[in-house]
């Protein structure tokens, strides 16, 4: 047993990164792998007893502490694998390499908005250190190379305060329940939506931004802070 962690915290950590345990579904997300591990070292454990007890590699335990130290309002759209409407682990990863808090936040727009893949955030993340040029600059150049460009949009909202706690209790997966249950009540015409303790994300196309300006930004915000609040009790 891992210092800080109980059975159940552990046997979600097996199913998630240990050898083949993830086949089976992962139960949590690449950052609540990383806050147990986090807990886990914080209460003395080492990375050496965390690759024991979780059976994996002591060199792929440090990409998930790293991610964490990314802002909080990108950590709810990191998952599993490659997404149209998600940062991908691999590009988590990627993300930690840029050391201002802006230009990761860049980063994440454009994948969340034109689908960027693993390559091409790699890609604009090299540009950026190896040229020193504005992300924006380096993002452009990293799209100019593709054949045809998909715009899409993205709306971030806050979390009522009175939310938080509650919401911390909750895995990732239930977390997304509550809120695609309130953007199905509003008819909001998304393709994707992702709940954090503090944050929210919305993703869409040229409907889901029709929907944004039919209803409103604050009106928006605000039904679903509503929301959430009565979801969470």
């Amino acid at each position: 047993m891992l210092a800080g962690l109980n059975s159940l915290d552990l046997g979600r950590l097996r199913m998630s990164v240990g050898y083949g345990g993830h086949k089976k579904g992962r139960p949590l997300s690449p950052v609540e792998v990383g806050r147990l591990l986090r807990r886990a070292r914080d209460e003395g454990a080492t990375i050496g007893d965390c690759a024991r007890e979780i059976q994996i590699d002591e060199s792929n335990l440090g990409r998930f502490l790293r991610i964490l130290s990314l802002p909080e309002d990108v950590q709810h759209v990191i998952d599993w694998g490659a997404g149209r409407n998600l940062v991908g682990f691999t590009s988590a990863a990627e993300l930690v390499r840029l050391r201002d808090p802006d230009d990761q936040h860049a980063v994440v727009t454009a994948i969340l908005s034109h689908g960027l893949n693993g390559k091409e955030v790699r890609q604009a993340v090299q540009l950026r250190k190896r040229s020193g040029r504005a992300i924006d600059a380096c993002l452009a150049e990293v799209l100019d190379m593709r054949t045809k460009i998909e715009k899409r949009y993205v709306f971030v909202g806050t979390v009522a305060e009175e939310s938080v706690s509650a919401l911390r209790e909750l895995t990732q997966a239930a977390k997304n329940a509550i809120l695609a249950s309130g953007v199905s009540q509003l008819s909001i015409r998304t393709t994707a939506a992702r709940l954090g303790s503090r944050f929210f994300t919305l993703v869409g196309d040229e409907r889901f931004e029709a929907s944004i300006r039919e209803i409103g930004k604050e009106n928006i915000e605000a039904k679903i802070r509503s929301f959430i609040v009565e979801a969470v009790g």
